[in-house]
């Protein structure tokens, strides 16, 4: 019998001789038929004669017929068997030939796809160098796009997904972070009018300066499409927190120049330690989605966070505040630490919402098991005053006063110190204002 292991090839015996068989088949069958019964004595010797000899030697043909008919119906049936197996095997080797076919097909077009991928990829990172600011947004969209094209990639694991993405991630990243001299006179290409003895075309820097202004924050908007989204309550409370496509990849903004507004935004995992902050820092109305980190940033104008929120951690600690820095109607639904943060002008937290605990002007270190205190300005009298009147209903900044030699008080938070920008002198750590609740985990009334 034909199976699996059948070569087509190389067929049975008796499939190979079947027409000879069959025809020896019937020659044996016929002659055995017509001969055997009428000479080789047997029915004689059973003791037959006239009548009943002729019906037994017809019977005995009839026999040899049926027997030679059956044998030869046996191995029509096996041929037909074996020729049914052989064809259905073809049929299998084709469609198993065409599925190998057709994966390796969809392989070579993954790998196409794949290659044209990179060769994208690599022609958008060569265009972020580009002279024209509009080449090097068109390979920003690439870019993105790209992005999305390695989420959406469903013949890939969701772990191989994420590499892909991240390389590019990296690569954003990356450009936020590099040089851009021009920063360095921000606050000159900020201005209506040239500045008395530039140094340079004042017009065309200008322009260069506002054409990378688009370019860089069009990164952080093309995320912010792509991070986590809330659904806030009537309070205006965030409950619940929908994670977007692009909220598992790491972002490190870490020593980038910053010179363009990030405000009325969703960051990511905003790691901004040691970035610098030319102009103004604007994050007006911005939502950082996770661990914000801003330690070691200098903001070389006024840093403002009005309505900004922080759902997760936020870290300003040794940050350096050169001019304002405004979190007036900021939230806080985590820590918030300021930990040896200095403030050189006015520190507004006025309406401010700080809703696990109060913000830690003073924190302690671990390693070395000493204190790191904020340092605020000693302001003078014609300035307004550093505000820490935070919002109804949350955890309080405990109030403090310090003096310099001049002996004017000034209230800042408990534990922390006045200085003065000018002579560098530094007060003793503020201490708790005379009949005043001092406890840090208190929410204001």
């Amino acid at each position: 019998m034909a199976n699996n292991k059948t070569s087509t090839e190389k067929p049975p015996f008796y499939i190979r001789r079947f027409f000879l068989i069959l025809v020896s088949l019937g020659l044996i069958g016929g002659v055995a038929a017509l001969w055997i019964p009428s000479n080789t004595g047997w029915l004689r010797q059973s003791g037959l004669s006239g009548e009943a000899e002729q019906k037994s030697i017809s019977d005995l043909r009839l026999h040899f017929l049926y027997i030679t008919g059956g044998i030869i119906a046996i191995l029509t049936l096996l041929q037909t068997n074996w020729k049914n197996q052989v064809d259905r095997r073809k049929v299998e080797a084709d469609i198993k030939k065409n599925e190998q076919d057709a994966e390796k097909n969809e392989r070579d077009h993954i790998r196409q796809v794949h290659a044209e991928r990179r060769s994208r990829y690599t022609k958008a990172v060569e265009q972020l160098a580009n002279e024209k600011a509009a080449v090097r947004l068109g390979g920003i969209y690439t870019l993105v796009g790209l992005v999305d094209e390695w989420l959406a990639d469903d013949t890939l694991e969701s772990a191989e997904q994420q590499k892909e993405g991240q390389v590019i991630i990296n690569n954003l990243c990356s450009y936020i972070r590099s040089p851009f001299t021009p920063a360095l006179k921000a606050e000159m290409l900020e201005g209506d009018s040239e500045p008395e003895n530039y140094e340079g075309d004042f017009s065309k820097d200008q322009a260069a300066f506002h054409e990378e202004q688009d370019v860089r924050r069009t990164v952080f908007v093309e995320m912010s499409k792509r991070s986590s989204t809330f659904t806030k309550n009537d309070k205006g409370e965030i409950f619940e927190t929908v994670p977007g496509i692009w909220s598992d990849f790491d972002f490190d903004f870490s020593r980038a120049p910053i010179f363009y507004p990030l405000n009325a935004i969703t960051i990511e995992k905003g790691n901004f330690s040691s970035a610098k902050f030319y102009s103004n820092a604007n994050f007006n109305g911005a939502t950082f989605t996770q661990n914000a980190n801003f330690s070691e940033a200098t903001f070389t104008q006024n840093a403002n966070f009005n309505g900004a929120t922080f759902t997760q951690n936020a870290n300003f600690s040794w940050a350096f505040f050169t001019q304002n820095a405004n979190f007036n109607g900021a939230t806080f639904t985590q820590n918030a630490g300021f930990g040896e943060a200095a403030f050189t002008q006015t520190a507004d937290f006025s309406k401010a919402t700080f809703s696990s605990s109060s913000p830690k002007f003073v924190e302690t270190s671990e390693v070395l098991g000493m204190p790191f205190r904020a340092h605020f300005a000693a302001l003078a009298k014609n300035q307004e005053a550093h505000n820490f009147t935070v919002s109804k209903g949350s955890f309080r900044i405990p109030p403090g006063e310090a003096e310099l030699r001049d002996g004017v008080k000034h209230h800042i938070p408990v534990g922390t110190v006045l200085f003065d920008p000018s002579s560098g002198e530094t007060s003793e750590p503020a201490k708790p204002l005379e009949n005043s609740d001092t406890e840090e985990e208190k929410p204001a009334k």
